[in-house]
């Protein structure tokens, strides 16, 4: 732990602290000089930026505008915050940190324009210099501003027992069951209006489908999770067999869905009041997950990537024990039995949830290995083995017993075949008469001539399984061989299906933001006959008009907040905290992040249901980016059991 000693006031009302075994001076007031100079920098940064002279387009708009004005004064004033007084570890992450998301900036802008930000390669790159530099003035007066407050709380006393104190105060007995019900009695405020506006549920995306395999003629398959499947076919029978009726059977799944993600919501927040973060914080990441009308109508939602968040959102938090406090946590079975029923089914609510866990649990155990915590790495195989085992006898080998069909591989190829669809729309004299032929075969012609840039789901759709089983080989080497040749569109489709995860200045999308009245709502696809019966019509229409038309995008904070890419950035910033801070064990959850949204790049587009997860999840990457943790004496950051 690093040590902080206070030292005398200097000349100037400046303050001296000892970090790190530098004296490092926090002055109080910049001189007038240098906030001229912070002033003319940050203007030119933003000249080359928005003028027209060095990208085709501005990047933050108008140069000679209000709008820009204040940029350049806010950038100004976080320039200062990160350089004066200079630290060479702060000003490292935060170009570190700033270079990535100015990349990101400047890439995705092209791509949401659909057009070269290109005037010449010299020009760009000093653009490229300028953004980056103004996001790392941002990242670096946020490391300043969340380490300032530190700084101070070490110069009382030690952060473990202070924190610990402030624990105690915060954990008399039944407080917390007391802030979960109070959080839970709220969220129930907002969703049961919710609920009777969209009454029975929002009846869309696979679960069509889905009752056709147990209800109708469609064979059962793993397609889509089993689990998933039979808890929603089950509520649509028990509300047959109970009250006559497949509506009250999607009620019921209604119900017991919003109930479980509003217990899970406030279980997170309760667990972030543990660890010292403020009202103010806790009331605000409240209003983020159950009063955001997003959040609140996909509650009601018949899509599987709901009930993946929440477990998703549960393993992610106790990650943070287990990586702080891995000798605790083990002793502790009743959370190490928690933390592992979590990973078992967030793998089987979706079928990359198990790619996720064994990335984070892998490179955390290699990590500990290196770090001396060997027996530690035994305990995380032995947790990680038998978790992988039990998904793998659900996934496997009981559906088979059950008759269910493997789902069709081709869902992990959305890439690749989006690749060569382009190139043979696109670049077609690149490929030869053999390769041509080939294509053709493995995907349906009609397939092909549907291609469309932002969505690989047209093409997917006439893609033959069976003719890439018969030489799995030859379908690699025509790819690599083509990819070869033309390298510069693979990669442009490539960012072009997934910008969207990863640029957060526009929105990237294919259909509505939410299917809000249902989807395969045809009689041939319909075959329970499920409709919108709304017993609060003026809300319906409200919340259909919110979500098909995301209004909150002419607000400027919102519009970055409620974006698909702001969990990246916000894991960025965490990640890049940790680093700084040299909490490196906080690092390591991040990976879970990290790695569902890497899946995420393979899709086969950018939808707001596949990055729920990520937005679940803000709240918690919030509190450790800026920085609040209780810690127990002797160990890193456990909270106290509840």
């Amino acid at each position: 732990m690093q040590e902080y000693a206070a030292k005398p006031k200097a000349a100037g009302g400046g303050e001296e602290m000892e970090h790190a075994g530098k004296n490092v001076k926090y002055e109080g007031r910049a001189s007038g000089r240098q906030r001229l100079c912070f002033l003319a920098l940050a203007a030119a940064l933003f000249a080359v930026a928005d003028s027209g002279r060095f990208l085709a387009v501005p990047v933050y708009g108008e140069l000679f505008s209000l709008r820009t004005a204040g940029l350049v004064l806010v950038t100004a004033f976080c320039l200062r915050l990160a350089l004066a007084p200079f630290e060479a570890r702060r000003v490292v992450c935060g170009a570190v940190c700033g270079f990535l998301m100015g990349l990101m900036t400047l890439l995705g802008l092209g791509y949401s324009l659909n057009r070269s930000l290109l005037i010449t390669p010299w020009r760009y790159a000093a653009a490229l210099a300028a953004v980056s530099v103004i996001d790392a003035a941002f990242v670096g007066a946020f490391l300043r501003l969340t380490d300032r407050g530190r700084d101070r709380e070490r110069v009382e006393g030690s952060l473990p027992e202070a924190g610990f104190n402030r624990a105690k105060r915060l954990g008399r007995p039944g407080d917390g069951l007391r802030l979960w019900l109070l959080l839970t009695f709220l969220t129930g405020c907002v969703y049961v209006p919710v609920f009777l506006a969209v009454y029975p549920g929002v009846y869309s995306y696979d679960a069509s489908v889905q009752v056709l395999q147990c209800f109708g003629g469609l064979p059962l398959s793993t397609h889509h999770p089993l689990l998933h499947t039979w808890f929603l076919c089950g509520c649509l029978k028990a509300g047959l067999v109970w009250f006559g009726s497949a509506q009250a059977g999607l009620a019921l799944h209604s119900v017991l869905q919003s109930a479980f993600v509003g217990g899970v919501f406030s279980a997170v927040l309760c667990r972030m009041r543990r660890r010292s973060a403020p009202r103010l914080f806790l009331a605000l990441s409240w209003l983020f997950l159950a009063a955001n009308p997003y959040l609140a109508v996909f509650s009601f939602v018949t899509t599987k990537d709901v009930l993946f968040g929440a477990f998703f959102l549960l393993t992610f938090d106790m990650a943070f024990d287990m990586t702080a406090c891995p000798e605790g946590f083990f002793a502790d079975w009743g959370r190490t039995a928690l933390l592992w029923v979590c990973v078992l089914f967030m793998c089987l609510f979706r079928n990359q949830g198990i790619y996720v866990a064994l990335f984070f649990f892998c490179l955390t155990g290699l990590c500990w290995i290196r770090r001396g915590r060997g027996a530690q790495a035994k305990r995380l195989a032995v947790f990680t083995l038998t978790a992988a085992a039990a998904w793998y006898a659900l996934s496997g080998p009981v559906p088979a017993l059950l008759g269910a069909e493997r789902g069709d591989m081709r869902e992990m190829l959305s890439v690749p075949m989006q690749q060569l669809a382009r190139v043979y729309h696109e670049a077609p004299d690149t490929l030869d008469g053999e390769e041509r032929a080939y294509l053709e075969e493995l995907i349906d012609v009609r397939a092909l001539n549907s291609y469309v840039r932002v969505n690989a789901d047209p093409v997917k759709s006439g893609f033959r399984t069976e003719v890439l089983k018969e030489d799995p080989g030859r379908f690699l080497k025509v790819w690599a061989a083509v990819g070869l040749r033309v390298p510069r569109i693979y990669l442009d489709s490539f960012f072009m299906g997934n910008w969207g995860y990863w640029y957060p200045g526009a929105s990237q999308y294919w259909i509505s933001y939410i299917l809000f009245d249902g989807a395969f709502m045809e009689a041939d696809w319909n075959l329970l006959g499920i409709r919108r019966d709304s017993r609060l019509p003026v809300l319906e229409e409200w919340l259909r008009r919110v979500t098909l038309t995301p209004a909150f995008e002419s607000v400027p904070v919102l519009r970055f907040l409620f974006n698909q890419a702001f969990p990246f950035w916000l894991a960025l910033l965490s990640l890049t905290a940790a680093v700084y801070r040299r909490r490196f064990e906080e690092a390591l959850p991040l990976l879970l992040v990290i790695g569902y949204w890497g899946t995420l790049l393979l899709g086969p587009v950018t939808n707001l249901r596949y990055a729920l997860p990520l937005i679940y999840s803000v709240p918690v990457m919030a509190g450790r980016a800026i920085g609040w943790q209780t810690k127990r004496p002797g160990c890193s950051s456990l909270p106290d059991p509840e």
